[in-house]
């Protein structure tokens, strides 16, 4: 699966990452969605030499869906300051294991430790996470009882989700890593769906959105499907307001 341009201006390029791609390149023979963009914006622009673009936020290598990158540099600091200040709207599909409450708010200090995340101990510095998410829909996933959430992201942390999720009893289909099941590749059920940003030049309040290709894990729901919910709104609404 290539990326897939979802919008372009002259200013930014909103970009629907695959599975299994990184966000910036490690050194190894993974792709990566940064050097992509670069070289469709020399292609597509006809730009001599080397273009600028700047990589706004990422998403885990395991993890598909919404990631907008700046095309100037003027257009990177103005949407860095929007992720920085939280103005950003975050939202993710999680396809999980279990049968969660209608609704919730998670607050949790997480730790980085090695390769997991996880809750901090007495002594150690954690990073305080929060999110909200709502049910959006009970059914199967390989006649294990399971669920579709809409996950709205208020902090940054690397596996955030995953780990709060978890914690909750509820882990995300095929992250192995937090307890969900192992599937067939490393690819797990979660993908940031929509996402809400104001226009670095325009002002303009912008939202995207995007729907997880019907591959494993989501080809095994067995549920209501996406398109006969109703996404004109953000499923998620901030419960920190309420």
């Amino acid at each position: 699966m290539e990326p897939l341009v979802v919008f372009e201006d002259r200013h930014l390029l909103v970009v629907q990452k695959p599975p299994l791609w990184l966000a910036q390149s490690d050194g190894g023979q993974r792709p990566d969605l940064l050097a992509w963009a670069r070289s469709y914006i020399e292609v597509t622009g006809h730009k001599p030499g080397r273009a600028y673009v700047g990589l706004c936020h990422r998403l885990d290598l395991a993890v598909g869906g919404l990631l907008v990158l700046a095309k100037t540099s003027k257009a990177a600091q103005r949407i860095n300051k929007e992720f920085a200040t939280r103005t950003v709207g975050k939202y993710y599909l999680a396809l999980v294991l279990g049968e969660p409450k209608e609704s919730g708010r998670l607050i949790n200090d997480l730790y980085r430790d090695g390769r997991l995340t996880r809750l901090a101990q007495d002594q150690e510095k954690g990073s305080r996470a929060e999110l909200s998410y709502q049910v959006v829909a009970q059914g199967l996933f390989q006649k294990e009882k399971a669920a579709l959430l809409s996950v709205k992201l208020k902090t940054g942390f690397k596996h955030q989700i995953r780990t709060q999720l978890a914690i909750l009893g509820y882990p995300i289909v095929g992250d192995w890593l937090y307890g969900g099941l192992a599937g067939p590749s490393t690819v797990i059920g979660l993908w940031a769906y929509r996402l809400e940003l104001t226009h670095p030049i325009t002002k303009d309040r912008l939202t995207f959105m995007a729907w997880p290709p019907l591959d494993w894990p989501w080809s095994d729901w067995r549920g209501p499907d996406l398109a006969s919910l109703d996404w004109s709104e953000p499923v998620v609404t901030d419960l920190s307001l309420v």
